[in-house]
């Protein structure tokens, strides 16, 4: 088991990864955790590196590709 460190930095509530966890949860500096409920009431966690932090131009196309129809609409 590993235990995580919440901790209060300014106005925000942060956890703090040892590199164990970081190495556990495959996760890397900037990116993200997901956390969702069992329906056991554990959490199930799952960790994704955000496309858009390494590219820039990626996150506006997405959503010009989501909403490309709408917008030629207009």
């Amino acid at each position: 088991m590993i235990a995580l460190k919440v901790e209060k930095i300014g106005d925000q509530v942060a956890v703090i990864l040892s590199e164990q966890a970081l190495e556990v949860l495959n996760a890397e500096v900037g990116g993200v955790l997901h956390l969702e409920p069992a329906s056991d009431g554990s959490v199930l966690v799952s960790a994704t590196q955000e496309v858009w932090l390494d590219d820039h131009h990626a996150r506006g196309r997405a959503f010009l590709k989501r909403y490309t129809r709408a917008l030629e609409r207009l």
